[in-house]
């Protein structure tokens, strides 16, 4: 990573701070980014986005598939999945799951 790039990573860190869990706006539809932890730390999982459906149940969008594990934080996109949508991606992520 190059000094310019750590500098927008901070930048955009500063601009969007992680929130706690329970903030998270269910059923509304918002794109989040995950904040996860594991044994080595915390981790954000660059590059895919989330929603959190009204059942409480975190999906991943791309590829689809529902997310199992608790994730510590999140932080808005500030960008909205339309109902259809979201329905669609809970169909593929559960017949990925029967298979």
């Amino acid at each position: 990573m190059t000094i310019k790039e750590r500098q927008e990573r901070e930048a955009h860190d500063r601009e969007n701070p992680w929130r706690p869990m329970g903030a998270a706006p269910r059923g509304t539809g918002l794109i989040c980014d995950l904040l996860f932890d594991d044994m080595a730390g915390h981790f954000a999982t660059e590059g895919l986005q989330y929603f959190l459906d009204v059942d409480d149940r975190w999906y991943q969008i791309e590829p689809p598939r529902r997310i199992y594990e608790q994730p510590m934080n999140w932080r808005p996109s500030y960008v909205r999945m339309k109902s259809e949508l979201r329905r669609i991606v809970k169909q593929r992520s559960n017949a990925h799951e029967n298979r």
